[in-house]
């Protein structure tokens, strides 16, 4: 083993639960477009690339976020959490995601049907912040606010660290799931299935969280996750829908330092060593927020029986390396 690569997240992947994720159904994912999933949707999926004769496909720029006007964008260095917990909730909820680009509130909307992301002015009515820049920068603090408190027990998570993935995962709203939190290895064979589960959760409609992070190459500091991005849907009416010319299944991450949603190839995520620009810079995803349905229905076990599979190769090569 490189210890360069080892990361608290490679350490504590072995000792996560699989989980099941949700299949690719209309049940759970499919919300009406709103202006949230209409802004974080791109042109179009990776092109294929002319002279290649459809044997390769050449990468989509990274296409902007905009709000009202507003780049969507996190406010300083400790939201990147609470941005994408915001987008991630505006995508499900056309009432927040009207607010965030107009400042309107349905007039008939009860207090308690206010979403819980818009902030609370003195007297608990909604905050009206002039402007859709200010309207997120005060969602922002506000979500960051609520994922720092109770984060340790009764104990508050030190505000300068960002979100951990634990409270992320207990503020996360999107119709129809809840999130569980997970720490991947991207060198380890059962990442590759999260992120398919990750894939198939944005093929219904599903936005999925994902952290970013260093490794002890880069210094202990770094060996943490230190960024959060969103998996995004796909668009619609995309001619390949989540795939790239070849067939290969492509992440739409939305990264909320620079305010784009890049294309990446799931491949390209396993087994990094250098920065990716979809990742803000850093070189390993090192935890995911796994959507489950709360209807109590039956999971699909897909990622399980896929993790145990990919646990059970790694078991027959290191065998076979000790057979004589």
């Amino acid at each position: 083993m490189d210890w360069r690569r080892l990361s608290l997240a490679a350490l504590l992947a072995p000792l996560a639960r699989p989980v099941a994720g949700p299949g690719p159904t209309a049940e759970h994912g499919s919300t009406r477009p709103g202006p949230a999933t209409a802004a974080l949707g791109t042109s179009g999926d990776r092109a294929e690339d002319p002279g290649s004769g459809g044997r390769r496909s050449r990468p989509v720029p990274p296409q902007p976020v905009t709000l009202g006007g507003a780049r969507v964008v996190q406010v300083d260095q400790t939201t990147c959490g609470s941005t994408v917990l915001l987008m991630l909730a505006a995508t499900g909820d056309p009432v927040l995601a009207r607010w965030l680009e107009t400042g309107e509130l349905p007039a008939d909307l009860p207090p308690h049907r206010v979403p819980p992301e818009i902030p609370r002015d003195g007297e608990l009515r909604p905050a009206r912040p002039h402007g859709a820049a200010e309207r997120m920068a005060a969602a922002q603090q506000h979500i960051k606010a609520r994922t720092v408190a109770r984060a340790l027990g009764l104990l508050p998570w030190p505000a300068g660290l960002g979100t951990p993935p634990w409270t992320a995962a207990r503020e996360a709203r999107f119709p129809g799931v809840r999130y569980q939190h997970l720490p991947l290895d991207d060198a380890a064979p059962g990442t590759a299935p999260l992120l398919a589960a990750t894939h198939a959760a944005t093929l219904a409609g599903t936005p999925v969280p994902l952290y970013a992070g260093g490794d002890l190459g880069r210094g202990v500091a770094t060996a943490v996750p230190r960024h959060v991005v969103l998996a995004v849907p796909p668009p619609a009416a995309a001619p390949h829908r989540g795939r790239d010319g070849t067939g290969n299944p492509v992440l739409h991450l939305y990264e909320p330092s620079g305010g784009h949603v890049h294309q990446v190839p799931i491949a390209d995520l396993l087994g990094r060593s250098e920065p990716h620009p979809a990742l803000g810079g850093w070189s390993h995803v090192a935890w995911v927020l796994l959507p489950r349905r709360r209807s109590g229905g039956a999971a699909v076990e897909a990622v399980a029986s896929a993790r145990g599979r990919g646990q059970a190769g790694e078991d027959r090569r290191s065998s076979e390396k000790e057979e004589p």
